[in-house]
């Protein structure tokens, strides 16, 4: 895991806001890329690991020394 519990909440928040906008409000192109970015962010923040932050070698999880 390499994200903090803040940044969880706020990456499934943010993923099923826009998950709902592409269902009820947003057409097209426009709710298939918000179906996109919130499936991403609803899943990374249920996982609690973003692969981009893996990549980067980065994250935003303190980690304790044990």
């Amino acid at each position: 895991m390499n994200e903090s519990n803040s940044d969880r909440i706020v990456r499934v928040v943010v993923g099923v806001a826009l998950l709902i906008a592409a269902f009820t409000v947003l057409g097209g192109v426009l709710a298939a890329i918000a179906i996109a970015v919130g499936l991403i962010l609803t899943v990374t923040g249920a996982v609690g690991f973003c692969p981009i932050y893996k990549v980067l070698k980065t994250g935003t999880r303190k980690l304790t020394g044990a």
